[in-house]
């Protein structure tokens, strides 16, 4: 991981992300960028929060773990996204981990420093509210998806999601694994459900790839439901 301050490459990304109203003078004195590799954990369950985190690059996923090993995956977060809001309310260490699914760039600001100026700024809590708000809508509606339909459904919903609509290629931001984890069943049970599809000449796959060949016959699995990504 490395850090570093930057104050020209924060202007431009607080225009392109439109944060400056957002992110005031004060803020801006204690920013840090963050820079993390693949496979990277940006945050650590039980560990005690020390920055807040506006991911600008880069995806990740956020997960538990159970007591006998279990992973559970919440939901993969591209940029933009807030880490360590939740943590921050509720003034308690991480709830969970972060991991970083790709090169990941972040702004970090000392937890410190936000609870001075960030709660105090009604813009700041406003943006934070609403992203919270996305957040626990998209978790309760993946989580109820994986409950309510059968997988099938919700795999041909991600590959249609993360489809080219030119080249009908479907690439996921993450491994074939953490789909599986994504969805909530094993990965063979994955495999099993991606090979069915293609014995139906529906899919054909291709490597970390999966070319859809029939689209419209996709399309009468798929169902209404939050954005995947």
């Amino acid at each position: 991981m490395k850090r570093y301050k930057d104050n020209l490459r924060l202007s431009n990304y607080l225009e392109k992300f439109t944060l400056r109203e957002i992110i005031d003078e004060n803020l801006e004195l204690s920013h840090e960028f963050f820079q993390f590799k693949k496979g990277d954990l940006i945050c650590v369950l039980g560990e005690k929060i020390e920055h807040f985190y506006i991911l600008l690059e880069g995806n990740v996923k956020v997960f538990t773990v159970s007591a006998d090993g279990k992973i559970l995956c919440l939901r993969i977060f591209d940029s933009i996204t807030n880490l360590g809001d939740i943590e921050l309310f509720t003034e308690t260490r991480y709830r969970c981990h972060v991991e970083a699914l790709s090169d990941c760039l972040c702004i970090a600001f000392p937890i410190d420093k936000i609870k001075t100026y960030g709660l105090n700024n009604s813009i700041f809590l406003k943006y934070l509210c609403i992203d919270l708000c996305n957040k626990f809508d998209a978790i309760s509606s993946i989580s109820s998806n994986n409950i309510l339909y059968p997988l099938k459904n919700r795999l041909v919903g991600y590959i249609l999601e993360y489809m080219n609509k030119t080249s009908k290629l479907a690439e996921f931001p993450f491994s074939y694994k953490e789909l599986s984890e994504i969805l909530g069943v094993s990965y063979r049970h994955l495999s099993r459900c991606i090979n069915e599809l293609e014995a139906q000449g529906l899919i054909k796959k291709m490597g970390t790839k999966i070319k859809v060949l029939k689209e419209n016959e996709m399309k009468s699995f798929e169902f209404d439901s939050y954005p995947h990504k």
